[in-house]
């Protein structure tokens, strides 16, 4: 297939999936539950919120983690923000089944290493600035560190590392419909971008030895994707009393190969979420993230076809996961303005090209601070 024709077909199945989400987003304003302007004297966030202070207003909000903005600031209003993330990748899966490494080894003879585990901590930095009610900006750095776990064709065991910084994102968030001062609906634009920060030329010791020679690592262990992203996107926000919900569709659209003559897959998101204040301090909830992600156009020729991970036409696939949070925030005192936030979760469905490692679990920790 030449690259007129894989670019035609991205573009039409992109185009179908935001339509596709666009008229669930349509529907679920449609029949979401209007404001009880009732009960205005009991729960502040029901009302008219003008007279809130920034602080105040960010106390309604319940930001929910690993959702690529999932909300917004009023004007004046600056965010810092900290997440630290685990990921555990272990099980092979061929589609939705479970395969052995034996299994790898006996499906394809020139495979002469499988991957059986990964681990993958990321360190996110953020910074959020509200400079009119309707626009914010964020951008957020990440630096990771990754392990990935093999097992020898001729037997044994082996482990690879890579450490650094990753892409910078960069998004604007405009708010289309609604207001965050009063409330209710609100539909937000993502309007985002990622920079080929990261590095792709990430090595380690053959067979994790360091006596032998440094060697190109597969794609799954690079730091970043070498190209420049476009990552679009709606979000919807609504709320209710002490009750929370949204809904978001992303995208990352990889603009053209990077220096090695290849580009990651396109991604695509679709996570829903709700939330209840308990308190004025505390929010638990509970979502659902959704993820359809192509397989590599292209191929690095320093990345060898020993290992399933180093094949670009097995690298696409398709995970739904179930994440619970907790969101904790200070109303007052000297901490005023603080969050804290807990999210982890597990796959309820993958369906993998094949082998690749599963997802097995992951949990999130964040802290943001708002002035």
């Amino acid at each position: 297939m030449n690259n007129s024709t894989t670019s035609a077909n991205r573009e039409s199945r992109g185009a179908s999936a935001v339509w596709v989400v666009v008229s669930a987003l349509m529907l679920l304003i449609a029949s979401a539950p209007a404001k009880d302007s009732s009960a205005a004297g009991g729960d502040a966030n029901v009302s008219d919120l003008t007279s809130l202070s920034l602080q105040e207003l960010y106390n309604l909000e319940v930001v929910q983690l690993n959702v690529l903005g999932g909300h917004t600031h009023p004007a004046g209003q600056t965010m810092f923000g900290y997440q630290f993330m685990h990921m555990n990748m272990s099980d092979i899966y061929n589609g939705t089944k479970k395969v052995s490494a034996a299994e790898v080894f006996a499906q394809d003879p020139t495979f002469t290493a499988a991957h059986i585990e990964m681990k993958m901590d990321m360190h996110m930095f953020e910074v959020m600035h509200a400079p009119t009610e309707r626009l914010t900006f964020m951008a957020m750095l990440p630096y990771k560190e990754m392990s990935m776990r093999h097992q020898a064709a001729a037997g044994g065991y082996f482990t690879q590392h890579a450490s650094g910084i990753g892409d910078v994102e960069v998004t604007a968030l405009y708010t289309l419909h609604g207001d965050i001062r009063k409330g209710g609906h609100r539909l937000v634009l993502n309007a985002g971008m990622s920079f080929p920060t990261g590095s792709i030329n990430v090595k380690d010791h053959q067979s994790g030895n360091p006596a032998l020679p440094l060697s190109q690592l597969e794609y799954p262990m690079q730091l970043g994707s070498g190209t420049y992203d476009l990552m679009p996107g709606l979000t919807y926000l609504g709320e209710s009393g002490r009750f929370s919900w949204g809904a978001q569709t992303v995208a990352t659209i990889h603009l053209g190969r990077n220096d090695a003559s290849y580009s990651f897959g396109d991604l695509y998101r679709l996570s829903a979420w709700t939330s209840y204040g308990i308190t004025d301090w505390f929010a638990p909830s509970l979502r659902v993230d959704g993820r359809w992600w192509e397989d590599i156009d292209g191929r690095d020729s320093r990345i060898g076809n020993g290992t399933p991970e180093g094949r670009p036409g097995i690298r696409g696939g398709r995970r739904a996961d179930l994440l619970f949070g907790l969101n904790f925030y200070v109303p007052e005192g000297r901490l005023k303005g603080n969050r804290l936030m807990l999210e982890g979760g597990f796959p309820i469905y993958q369906d993998l090209d094949g082998p690749q490692l599963g997802t097995t679990w992951m949990l999130t920790a964040g802290w943001s601070y708002a002035f």
